[in-house]
């Protein structure tokens, strides 16, 4: 068991469906155990992990992280810019908890927290630069960005997830066509699409993404979604639990970048982690290996 002389633990204020102080119960005593000082920073503001991981982050040697895609997209968004970078543990607190799933950490809080403290795999993480934010589970416009946006507040924290898949069905409906550029170091694509998903990780909404997507391989799989309806839903729900993309499937482009240049043909809502921002065209670009992470597996 690795001892640290002082953790950080950022918690999400309204982490666990208001439940955080049940899940502090079972976090706190495993992690007093392997270290001398256990700071906790209960945020109370969007923002407000961001600036704590950017301002203290280089002063641990491990910060763990309990919430969810919100509150680890803010936090990796502190972290990414220091030069000296911590230990990252992760504690699932939200409703999909996507990227915890991507790194195969359990859904248990205290099968997650066993995880961290007894920390048998480690593994350095791709994470990926836009203009001024990072990401490190995905980017999105179009169907997957309406989905965010359509999402109602009161019934994400009712319905947990099913709202997501009730939301995506509400836009396939009527999902706009967008005009899109993607030019790689490879190749140059321009296209009329229904969706364009740049993934580094592996998991969106609680489902699988493909299975051969790599989180430490220096690239990013971008996905460009040709044409809309439910027949095309159900063929990229397909090629997600296979992990294949055949010949067959020519309405989905997928290409692999270190970098890319996005360009759209007006501006557009965007999808990162979850979070919604606008833009018009970005500059995506992989920071290999840039974080390390406690993680389920070896592989």
């Amino acid at each position: 068991m690795t001892k640290y002389s002082d953790i950080l633990l950022v918690c999400n204020g309204k982490a666990g469906q208001g439940t955080l102080e049940v899940l502090l119960k079972d976090a706190v005593p495993p992690l007093l155990d392997i270290c001398t000082n256990l700071i906790i920073h209960k945020t109370k503001e969007k923002g407000d992990a961001e600036r704590t991981c950017r301002e203290t982050g280089n002063r641990y040697e491990l910060v763990v992280i309990l919430g969810g895609d919100g509150t680890i997209h803010e936090a990796i968004n502190g972290l990414s810019s220091l030069e000296n970078r911590p230990l990252v543990g992760i504690l699932p607190g939200g409703t999909c908890n996507d990227f915890a799933r991507s790194l195969q950490i359990p859904m248990n809080i205290r099968q997650a927290v066993q995880l961290i403290t007894e920390r048998p795999f480690e593994k350095a993480i791709d994470i990926v630069k836009t203009d001024e934010r990072y990401f490190s589970n995905f980017w999105g416009t179009g169907l997957i960005s309406q989905t965010s946006d359509n999402i109602d507040v009161g019934s994400k924290s009712v319905l947990g997830k099913l709202s997501y898949y009730i939301s995506a069905f509400q836009s396939i409906q009527d999902s706009p066509i967008l005009n899109v550029k993607v030019t790689t170091e490879k190749e140059v694509v321009e296209e009329e699409v229904v969706m364009l998903l740049v993934a580094n990780g592996r998991s969106i909404g609680s489902n699988p993404l493909p299975n051969s997507i790599e989180m430490d391989d220096g690239l990013m799989d971008i996905y460009v979604v040709k044409k809309s309806g439910f027949p095309l839903l159900k063929e990229f729900l397909v090629i997600r639990s296979t992990g294949n993309i055949s010949e067959q499937y020519e309405d989905i482009m997928h290409l692999q970048a270190k970098e890319a240049h996005i360009e759209l043909g007006q501006n557009e809502k965007l999808d990162m982690d979850g979070e919604l921002y606008e833009g018009r065209s970005q500059s995506l670009q992989v920071l290999q290996q840039h974080l390390r992470f406690v993680v389920g597996t070896s592989e």
